[in-house]
């Protein structure tokens, strides 16, 4: 019913109205067509009674015979078609064209009746009443007889059972009338319904298809009536909503494109409009956004404070730096806040956020790296200063003092060259300047190279090494060089902080997925809690003193995790204080290994 609702509902209404206007006019003909014909009989039956009346001026003879005047009642009677009736003025029943003589003694008194009464007043008087003689409705109708003296009454009585007749009759034809009639409206009030309801119906397919975001669909305008003016409007809207739709696209993919955090708020607070970045940033329902056109409340007390700022003084541009805590850690945002005024009165503000983390964290690691270089440059220089000067001033000739002394400084500016290597090294991983070497790899190979370099201080400190890299491993995508240089960097470190005599090292390789993972196990002085999560920063010491004392340049983890990151890998470590360390990384196994496997 839905499709024909429209035609429905109008041939409904159009039958309803037609129904009722027959209704009404069937009551109103049949009320106007019984009383002309009620008034009609009436009519007849006083003009009969009136010239019967002016026949009868004087009393005729012998009517105190009771046959006589019956008789002449039942002569006009059957000459008229009607009951006649002649009563006395006393009220008796002298004659009656429906009774024979022998009867009327016993009638009732007829002064009773109030068509007798009326004429017995005015000369004349009707009524309306059933009959208990002729068991039925009968209209009567009465005139005193006699001008100067009157004498008696007569009266007429005619039965509505023909007037009912001629009224069924004449209803039949009316009916039959009334009936066709309802139905040819009824046709063509349905016929108009339906065809009323077609371009109608087009219409709401058309507003469907908008409202479905349909805007191609257009209407054939083939009339120049309202209807045609809908129609036209109606592809006009079509055409304009297609075109917004178009540039809320454009819209949306710019707005969504910018990596800068966008909020709209309106007066009162409440975010109308935000992008991913701000999305994220502040946990809003960008979903909800779409689908309502508003969101969370800001809750961040600082952006808050900026929006109360910017509403109340009305200032044209804010700016602000605000930490905010995101699943991506804690960030630098930098905030442009500009309020949205008509008319004089604040509607909104437009928050922009740049992400400003990485600024400052490059700001903060170049004022520790300047700090830091300096630092590890001035022990070094500040010792070869010193001790160039006291062989300067004398030392130099005490051959035992100045060769102790030439050591330190020899020792001293390895540590310097170590460092500059280092920094170079870090500064080259850093700015991306370096070209990897992608191969197949074998880390047994490569791990037993290492060891061979070790070996000697290994023996020398007593160190027990035990090495579990199976040649049948799978070859991993690595440059061999840098690879070895992670390697060798992660057992320098277990060397240096093993305790002579009973230290332990292992290395282990296995693989874990679609990677080779390799630990490096020591049980040295081991990292406290603390420290694990800053232990790959640059020049970063757990223990400087030791460190320092080793020969340490507190680089040599930055540089390895750079290098395993540029290997698509990953590093961690897992310490406890006094119990030692182990450095886990990660390597992907080679794409020819992955393809050997597949084919077994």
């Amino acid at each position: 019913m839905k499709k024909g609702s429209v035609s429905f509902r109008l041939g409904l209404v159009f039958g309803v109205v037609i129904f009722f206007t027959v209704a009404i006019s069937y009551v109103y003909l049949g009320g106007q067509l019984r009383a002309l014909i009620f008034g009609d009989l009436k009519e007849q039956l006083y003009k009969e009674l009136e010239l019967n009346r002016q026949l009868l001026d004087d009393c005729p003879e012998q009517w105190d015979i009771i046959s006589e005047s019956d008789k002449w009642a039942d002569d006009v009677g059957a000459a008229l078609e009607v009951r006649v009736t002649l009563i006395s003025m006393n009220g008796k029943v002298i004659g009656d064209s429906y009774m024979g003589p022998s009867r009327l003694p016993f009638v009732d008194n007829q002064l009773r009746f109030p068509e007798i009464q009326q004429a017995l007043v005015n000369g004349a008087g009707e009524s309306r009443r059933f009959s208990e003689t002729l068991n039925e409705e009968v209209l009567f109708v009465a005139k005193v007889l006699g001008d100067e003296e009157p004498f008696a009454i007569l009266r007429f009585a005619k039965p509505l059972s023909q007037i009912h007749m001629l009224e069924t009759e004449i209803r039949r034809g009316v009916e039959g009338a009334l009936f066709w009639s309802l139905l040819l409206s009824l046709v063509f009030g349905t016929l108009t319904a339906v065809f009323l309801a077609r371009p109608l119906r087009r219409i709401a397919q058309a507003a469907d298809n908008i409202l479905h975001g349909n805007y191609r669909y257009k209407l054939r305008v083939q009339r120049d009536d309202e209807i045609g003016q809908l129609a036209r409007a109606f592809n006009f809207i079509s055409d304009e909503m297609m075109r917004i739709n178009q540039q809320e696209e454009w819209f949306k993919a710019v707005f969504a494109s910018i990596r800068e955090a966008i909020i709209v708020t309106d007066s009162s607070g409440g975010v109308m409009l935000g992008n991913p970045a701000a999305c994220r940033y502040f946990n809003l329902d960008c979903g909800q956004m779409i689908r309502t056109g508003a969101g969370n409340k800001v809750t961040d007390s600082r952006l808050l404070d900026l929006f109360e700022r910017v509403s109340v003084t009305g200032s044209r541009e804010a700016r602000e730096e605000i930490t905010v805590k995101t699943q991506r850690g804690e960030r630098v945002l930098q905030v442009s806040a500009m309020p949205v005024i008509k008319d004089r009165i604040p509607m909104g503000t437009v928050f922009v956020l740049n992400d400003i983390t990485r600024l400052r964290n490059l700001e903060r690691i170049r004022r520790d790296f300047v700090s830091s270089v300096s630092h590890e440059l001035r022990t070094p220089l500040t010792s070869i200063k010193g001790y160039t000067e006291t062989l300067l001033e004398g030392a130099v000739n005490d051959p035992g003092t100045a060769r102790q002394f030439l050591q330190i400084i020899l020792q001293e500016s390895e540590q310097l060259t170590a460092l500059i290597n280092d920094v170079l090294d870090l500064s080259k991983l850093e700015s991306g300047r370096i070209e990897y070497t992608f191969r197949p790899v074998l880390l047994s190979g490569l791990v037993d190279k290492v060891m061979s370099l070790f070996r000697r201080t290994i023996d020398t400190k007593g160190i027990t090494l035990q090495v579990d890299v199976s040649d049948n491993l799978p070859r991993v995508n690595a440059d061999k060089d840098y690879l070895e240089l992670v390697i060798r960097n992660l057992v320098d470190n277990a060397i240096k902080y093993v305790p002579e005599k009973n230290g332990q090292i292992s290395v282990s390789a296995f693989v874990s997925g679609d990677k080779v993972k390799v630990d490096v196990k020591d049980n040295g002085i081991g990292i406290p809690k603390n420290d694990l999560g800053r232990i790959f920063e640059r020049f970063y010491r757990v223990d400087k003193a030791r460190s320092r004392a080793i020969g340490g340049t507190g680089l040599g983890l930055a540089i390895v995790k750079h290098i395993i990151l540029a290997h698509k890998g990953n590093i961690e470590v897992q310490s406890r204080l006094n119990e030692g360390s182990t450095f886990s990384f990660t390597i992907p196994v080679s794409k020819i290994e992955k393809k050997k496997e597949h084919r077994k």
